[in-house]
């Protein structure tokens, strides 16, 4: 339901060229250095698009606060048939946290930076510059989700998560869940670490979504991005603890980022787009500047 529904309006958001990149030398440090400046250059370019991306598709937009707002319309029971139905048979296995042993990083997160930094590692390696920049992209895609999500949306909209038992109304986690679907007191303190009305979007939708969207388009293949999602996403699934209009709206979020950062680098670095260009014509000669 959640692939379905994010995918299903995002539709649009695909890669629009196909990718040339340079085969450098083993260990090639001239080759990580352009990578490295082009990405970190890139970085006010990708914040300002995915401001105005919403503004930019002002009919994709409309369809996706649609469909989130009419999921809130029926959280609970919606919820309480995804606790029941599909959390329940799906709670079977906790993936072991790797490379990084911190509290506040996640197993799955783990997995996440060490799937990245091995393939930076490789390119390094063999002067491949498209693992280079996909597997920065990817780190892009990381921080931009927990910036997003943390900083702007879930203390905008300032919304409880419901509790594990919602047809009784009991939980067994903490005293700031909900049974109450409409529970927002939007514009929240920042805030990176507690349960308290952090529950819209879903963080860990929006980075998964965000870096498959990411590998998808640079390898322009869905199935082993989004099988890796599915994988993360059902490990430790009762930790989510979200309304499902929460985890579609990551979704869409993290869509919307992963596509943003792969368009971005394309256009700046890739299809010279902002090259100013002499065209010949029977009346005359013309000039165009991309940017």
């Amino acid at each position: 339901i959640l692939l379905f529904s994010t995918l299903a309006f995002t539709t649009p958001l695909s890669a629009k060229d196909s990718y040339v990149f340079e085969s450098g030398n083993y260990f090639d440090t001239h080759l990580a250095w352009k990578v490295l400046r082009q990405s970190f250059e890139a970085v006010p370019s990708d914040l300002y698009h995915i401001a105005a991306a919403p503004f930019k598709s002002p009919w994709l937009t409309a369809g996706s606060l649609g469909l989130i707002g009419g999921l809130v319309a029926v959280d609970k029971p919606v919820t309480i048939f995804y606790h029941q139905h599909i959390e329940k048979p799906l709670d079977i296995y906790k993936l072991p946290k790797i490379l990084f042993t911190q509290n506040y990083i996640s197993a799955e997160e783990s997995w996440i930076g060490a799937g990245i930094l091995t393939q930076y590692l490789a390119g390094f390696a063999l002067g491949d510059e498209k693992s280079q920049v996909t597997a920065i992209m990817a780190t892009k895609a990381v921080l931009y989700s927990l910036g997003i999500t943390h900083f702007l949306l879930k203390s905008t909209t300032g919304r409880n998560r419901p509790m594990d038992d919602l047809v009784n109304c009991r939980d067994s986690r903490s005293n700031v869940h909900t049974c109450d679907p409409y529970d927002f007191e939007p514009f929240q303190p920042f805030k990176l670490q507690g349960q308290n009305r952090t529950s819209m979007p879903s963080y860990h939708l929006t980075l998964y979504f965000s870096v498959a969207k990411v590998y998808q388009e640079m390898y322009d293949n869905y199935w082993l991005p989004y099988g890796a999602l599915a994988l993360l996403f059902a490990s430790n699934i009762k930790g989510h603890q979200h309304w499902i209009s929460d985890m579609v709206a990551g979704g869409i979020v993290g869509t919307l980022i992963g596509h943003t950062i792969v368009s971005n680098y394309q256009n700046r670095y890739l299809n010279k787009s902002n090259d100013f260009t002499v065209i010949p014509s029977t009346n005359g000669i013309g000039f165009r500047y991309r940017f």
